[in-house]
């Protein structure tokens, strides 16, 4: 796997990913957006943007006798902003746009490449792989089925509660990335990054729980915040020690 990180193959990868990055952020302006958000396969900045992607993966990539790569690129992102400027301008549509042209960097880079060498061994490889699989459920378990037993546990205290003036769906996020953030804490031994965000976290309630008007709703939030740091770090010691084994 190390050989294969430090190979020229992967190198083409890395460099691909270096072109689309500047080409969607650094060489986008906000108004092209704005533009086919408007006027969708009209916008004259779609265009010009596909041609930007284009030029810099032809650029970055080093080989300079093959078109086939800048091409396949460019059409690709052509069709999926096309279709992201048809849909509502948010987190969701921006992940799953990102996350297609991650997709097809990857399939034109294997693709370019397959001959020196087998991506879908390596990908086997990884599935059939107890430590990642394990590595896999423990995500998994610590973003959903805790995030569903941490509400049932406070909704006895929930009712107590008034009209919420948080952002709606705030709080499960912030849930999300604590308990990713402390599964990750846990499974490369750096607890003191535990430490730090429940600190953190404590001083952010602090001036809360000392005001009446806001005791209840930190106090709900506090209790929430301790299950779920119990949960991973529970999760995250019991995958430890499944891999050890």
């Amino acid at each position: 796997m190390n050989e294969f990180l430090a190979s020229n193959d992967f190198t083409l990868l890395l460099r691909l990913l270096i072109a689309h990055l500047l080409g969607d952020f650094l060489f986008q302006r906000k108004s092209w957006i704005v533009e086919r958000q408007k006027s969708h396969w009209k916008a004259g900045s779609l265009y010009l943007h596909v041609f930007i992607i284009g030029l810099l993966t032809y650029l970055f990539s080093g080989h300079y006798n093959n078109f086939w790569l800048p091409l396949s690129l460019m059409l690709s992102h052509f069709l999926t902003d096309l279709w992201k400027s048809y849909r509502t301008d948010n987190i969701l549509t921006f992940m799953l746009d990102q996350s297609i042209h991650l997709v097809v960097i990857i399939f034109a880079w294997y693709f370019y490449v397959s001959p020196e060498i087998n991506f879908t061994s390596i990908l086997l490889g990884i599935l059939d792989n107890q430590k990642y699989l394990i590595v896999i459920i423990a995500y998994i378990f610590i973003i959903w089925p805790s995030g569903y037993m941490i509400a049932k546990f406070t909704k006895p205290w929930q009712s107590q509660l008034g009209t919420t003036k948080g952002l709606t769906d705030a709080g499960r996020w912030i849930g999300i990335f604590e308990r990713i953030l402390i599964l990750t804490f846990v499974l490369l031994n750096q607890f003191t990054g535990i430490g730090f965000l429940i600190a953190a976290k404590s001083i952010l309630r602090f001036g809360d729980i000392n005001n009446p008007d806001n005791r209840k709703e930190a106090e709900f939030i506090l209790l929430g915040t301790m299950v779920s740091f119990i949960l991973a770090i529970f999760i995250g010691f019991v995958a430890m020690r499944l891999i050890r084994t």
